[in-house]
C-alpha cells in the first residue's frame, strides 16, 4: 500500500542518527526518500544492537528501523564529481535534510545558499546540536551531551546520585521529528509561492521543549525542579509516581484537582477491597491538591503518606495486567511499567495492527516484525512498512533513471571513488 500524502515529492536524506527519523516520517507519508551515504556506508549502519548479534552493514537494528522505506545511494562528497552529482540530485528534489557540522556543506558549495540557486523551490533543513549561530554552534556533540545540555538529564535519576540518560538515545529522535514538522511547515507556503526556505533545527532546543512544566518552576515557585527518582516534586513534599505490584511496577500520580475523578475511582476501588481509610472515603478530592499551588500543610503531608502507603499495599495484591484492565474499566489514570517484551505483546497495539511483518533481503530472505505507520489516517492511509535498503542498492535506479547516467558512467564514477 502506498500513501498519497506526499506522493510525487522527493527528499535527499544526508543525516546520521541526528535526523534519521525525519526521512522515515517522510517515507511513511509517501515521499521518495533517497538516503545519500558515503561509500563505506552511513554511520547508523554501525549502531548496535545487531540482528542475531552479527555486526554488518545491513544488520544494525537501528538502521533497519529508522532507515526503513528509503532508497540508498552511495556518494563521495569529498570529490568534485560527487559534489556535482549531489547538486544535480538537489535540482530534481523537493527537500534536503542534513546533519553535517556547521559550515561543512557550505565549504563544498552544497549549503542552502548554493543549492537554492540551482533549485529555488528547495526546502533545505539543517539539524545541528546547538543551531547555526551563537557561541556553541561549532561544539562537537553526541546524543548524550545534547540531552544533558538541554536540561532533561539533570532531572533524571535518584536524588543525590549522578544524572541519567534514557537508555535509548532521544535527542536525535526529537530533532528528527521537529525537522520533519519544520520541513512540512515550509512546504505549505511553497505550494502557493514556489519559494524554498532554510529550516534550522537546534537539537538542544528540542530537548528543552521536553522539560514541560520544569521550565516554569523558577518563575512560578522561585526554584528549579531536582532529580527525584520515582517521585514528583511538590511544595514541602514529594509525590510517589511508581508503585510495586505483584509482578512489577505501576505508574500513577495520586492527586486531586484536575485528576480528582481518577483518584476518587482509585479510592472507591480500594474501599471495596478494604484498603481505604475513613478520611479517604469522606475527602472531596476536587479541592485536594497538596503542594501544587501552595505549600502542603503538615496534615496534608500525613494524608499523602497514608494514601501512598495504602495504595502500595493494595497494588501488591494484583498483577500489572489485572490492575491495568480494571483501571481501564474504572477510568483511573495509571499505566503498567512494561518491558520491551510486554510492549511487543500489548493487546492495544495488536488491535491497532501496529506491528507488521516485513520481508527483508537478509541471508536469503528474512521476515522481521517491524513498527507500522506512526498514525492511522482514514482518508489518506500511511504507507505500509518497507525494509531498509542495502548499501548502494538504488545506485543504478537513481543515477541511471533519474540523472540519465549510463552503465559506463557509473563504472567510471566507481573507479574514481565518486560513488
Amino acid at each position: 500500500m502506498t500513501c498519497e500524502l506526499l506522493k510525487g515529492l522527493r527528499m535527499l536524506d544526508l543525516t546520521d542518527d541526528k535526523g534519521a527519523i525525519c526521512g522515515k516520517i517522510f517515507a511513511d507519508m509517501g515521499a521518495e526518500v533517497i538516503k545519500v551515504e558515503p561509500p563505506p556506508g552511513c554511520s547508523t549502519r554501525r549502531i548496535a544492537p545487531f540482528l542475531d548479534d552479527q555486526p554488518g552493514p545491513d544488520t544494525s537494528l537501528y538502521f533497519l528501523a529508522y532507515q526503513a522505506g528509503k532508497k540508498s545511494i552511495t556518494l563521495n562528497l569529498e570529490c568534485a564529481d560527487g559534489r556535482r552529482l549531489l547538486t544535480e540530485l538537489a535540482r530534481k528534489s523537493d527537500f534536503v535534510v542534513q546533519s553535517y557540522p556547521v559550515g561543512y556543506l557550505d565549504s563544498l558549495d552544497l549549503g542552502f545558499d548554493s543549492l537554492i540557486k540551482t533549485n529555488p523551490r528547495l526546502i533545505y533543513t539543517s539539524i545541528m546540536p546547538f543551531g547555526d549561530s551563537g557561541p556553541g554552534k561549532h561544539y562537537a556533540a553526541a546524543d548524550i551531551t545534547v540531552w544533558a545540555a538541554g536540561g532533561n538529564m539533570y532531572l533524571m535519576g535518584e536524588e543525590g546520585r549522578p544524572p541519567l540518560q534514557i537508555s535509548a538515545p532521544q535527542a536525535g529522535l526529537h530533532a528528527g521529528a521537529e525537522a520533519a514538522a519544520g520541513s512540512l511547515i515550509a512546504h505549505y507556503p511553497r505550494q502557493s509561492s514556489g519559494q524554498g526556505q532554510h529550516v534550522v533545527v537546534d537539537m538542544q532546543a528540542c530537548v528543552v521543549w521536553t522539560l514541560m512544566n520544569a521550565q516554569a518552576f523558577p518563575i512560578l515557585h522561585g526554584g528549579s525542579m531536582k532529580r527525584s527518582g520515582v517521585f514528583s516534586g511538590a511544595l514541602r513534599l514529594r509525590r510517589k509516581m511508581v508503585f510495586r505490584c505483584a509482578d512489577g511496577h505501576i505508574s500513577t500520580l495520586l492527586t486531586g484537582g484536575a485528576a480528582a475523578a481518577s483518584l476518587k475511582a482509585m479510592v472507591d476501588w480500594m474501599a471495596e477491597k478494604g484498603f481505604a481509610a475513613d478520611w479517604m472515603k469522606r475527602q472531596k478530592w476536587s479541592v485536594w491538591a497538596p503542594g501544587v499551588i501552595s505549600p502542603a500543610s503538615d496534615q496534608e503531608i500525613e494524608q499523602v503518606h497514608d494514601l501512598e502507603d495504602r495504595v502500595q499495599q493494595f497494588l501488591l495484591t494484583m498483577t500489572k495486567r489485572e490492575i491495568y484492565a480494571e483501571g481501564l474499566k474504572r477510568r483511573i489514570l495509571l499505566s503498567p511499567v512494561n518491558t520491551v517484551a510486554e510492549i511487543a505483546d500489548d493487546e492495544q497495539l495488536k488491535a491497532r495492527g501496529f506491528f507488521r511483518p516485513v520481508r527483508h533481503d537478509l541471508g536469503g530472505g528474512r521476515t522481521l516484525t517491524m513498527p507500522g505507520p506512526f498514525a492511522v489516517l482514514s482518508a489518506t492511509p500511511l504507507a505500509a512498512p518497507q525494509p531498509a535498503p542495502k548499501l548502494g542498492q538504488h545506485n543504478a535506479e537513481i543515477y541511471g533513471g533519474l540523472l540519465g547516467l549510463s552503465a559506463s558512467d557509473l563504472s567510471r564514477l566507481r573507479a574514481i571513488d565518486a560513488i
